[in-house]
């Protein structure tokens, strides 16, 4: 299995706008990581996976004998761009300052990539050929809102700040379990007469 089709140029794009916001926010962590411009490196992130599904020639491939649970495990390899970046940002972080919650954060970010290539594998189950575009400007536009504006609950943040790592952990970690069920359950082909 080889990861063909993937639009690089958005997947690695975004993972280079994460991994730069990252950068910057590693020397500012001395007092404590920064971590409302953290979470915006895992804005650019997500939309980065949320490319990962897109198969614009999805006529061009279907005629290919690779079922698209094939295609959707050697595509989502590619989720391991923005993936690394977000680990080695968060170590880094964590290096420079070791109050850094990194396993709370790392947990954190693998949810919401999860998230993200089930939405659009969600959307590509239902005839979108090219998700990306709509899962990473609602769900980009939705992480946003929540990082402004903090709805509750409060007793289980989605993006805590000071108190409530462990109930977020638990919460990204089961929504990142729930994710990959969808993500193979949407990735079987299409019943055709």
């Amino acid at each position: 299995m080889t990861v063909r089709g993937v639009d690089w140029a958005a997947v690695l794009g975004g993972s280079a706008v994460g991994a730069a916001i990252l950068a910057g926010c590693v020397p500012f962590a001395a007092d404590g990581p920064p971590l409302e411009y953290v979470r915006l490196a895992l804005v650019a992130l997500a939309a980065a996976a949320a490319f990962v599904l897109d198969e614009p020639a999805a006529a061009a491939v279907d005629a290919v004998p690779q079922t698209r649970r094939q295609r959707t495990a050697a595509r989502s390899l590619a989720v391991m761009a923005p993936l690394v970046v977000w680990t080695v940002g968060i170590v880094a972080l964590e290096l420079r300052n070791a109050t850094t919650p990194a396993l709370a954060l790392l947990v954190e970010g693998v949810g919401v990539l999860a998230v993200t290539v089930a939405l659009a594998a969600g959307l590509r189950f239902a005839g979108r050929n090219e998700p990306g575009e709509v899962v990473a400007s609602v769900l980009g536009a939705a992480m946003l809102a929540v990082l402004i504006f903090n709805p509750p609950p409060r007793s289980v943040p989605f993006f805590p700040v000071d108190a409530g790592w462990a109930a977020s952990s638990v919460l990204w970690g089961c929504l990142a379990v729930a994710a990959v069920m969808l993500v193979v359950a949407a990735s079987r082909d299409p019943y055709r007469r």
